[in-house]
């Protein structure tokens, strides 16, 4: 009986060390290719009020992933809001993506954010992109 839980735990236990492997709340460092990036008018961000404008812009790119020989495609979306009062201005920005460009970029919980992992004092936000989908494919 003694031997038969010694096995069970030996056997267990790198299965153990292997799930404390990934930290799923430290950011993992990615380098995203973009291949398509659109915007549209957003209507649901700011609500009624008409002193504000929102945009959102959406990503479309992959990333290798940490198999090898596979990539993780992204669709990402992020919600940039201009307002005019009291003076025009962006109150939360995307930054400045294109298609056919590489960018550095940090996966959080279900976010991608593109800025430097740096202390920054507002204004504008930083928007981080929002993870609409992710799927791994082979290369």
């Amino acid at each position: 009986m003694l031997r038969n839980s010694i096995a069970g735990i030996l056997i267990l236990f790198p299965v153990c060390l292997l799930a404390q492997k990934t930290d799923v709340t430290k950011p993992r460092e990615i380098t995203l290719h973009v291949t398509s990036v659109s915007q549209e008018e957003d209507s649901t961000s700011c609500g009624t009020d008409p002193d504000c404008q929102a945009t959102i812009f959406t990503v479309e790119g992959y990333a290798d992933g940490t198999n090898t020989g596979t990539r993780i495609e992204y669709v990402l979306a992020c919600a940039q809001i201009l307002a005019r009062k009291p003076t025009p201005h962006v109150a939360v920005s995307c930054g400045s993506i294109h298609a056919n460009n590489d960018y550095h970029g940090r996966v959080l919980d279900n976010s991608i954010s593109f800025w430097p992992a740096v202390k920054y004092a507002p204004p504008p936000l930083r928007g981080t992109y929002a993870i609409l989908s992710e799927k791994e494919i082979r290369k």
